[in-house]
């Protein structure tokens, strides 16, 4: 059986810089197993899916979507107003959201978090209710 140039491009192409004891040692395997196998065995592996990630940054993002700001705006409103609201002063420099709650979680419950952030919105909403949209 001869290959026609098609062919013997697409094995120079794949295996051009393989040194021969490497490609009898291919030959070999590809005689040996099926197909199927081979194709598996070359194929990209599946991407694990991501962590879930904490149940309280995902219901804060979800709570402060309407304003319309980097997340790391978002984490400083939302440190200024918990520290006004329990009296503190509290020496946060967050980052993000995820950070915000990482350093908030020392000093309050995610319960307090919460209903900060919710007592966040409620305030802009009594400020800029009908002039912005902030639900």
């Amino acid at each position: 059986m001869k290959l026609s140039p098609e062919q013997a491009k697409t094995l120079r192409a794949a295996l051009r810089k393989r040194p021969p004891r490497e490609l009898k040692a291919a030959f070999a395997l590809i005689r040996a197993e099926s197909d199927r196998t081979l194709l598996a065995a070359i194929a990209p592996t599946k991407k694990r899916a991501k962590p879930a990630g904490d149940p309280l940054v995902r219901a804060l993002e979800k709570t402060l979507k309407p304003i319309i700001a980097p997340a790391q705006e978002k984490a400083d409103l939302l440190v200024e107003h918990i520290a006004k609201k329990h009296r503190k002063k509290l020496a946060i420099a967050p980052k993000g959201l995820t950070d915000a709650v990482r350093q908030l979680r020392g000093k309050f419950s995610d319960a307090q978090i919460q209903s900060g952030a919710q007592s966040l919105m409620a305030q802009l909403r009594d400020l800029y209710g009908e002039r912005e949209s902030v639900k």
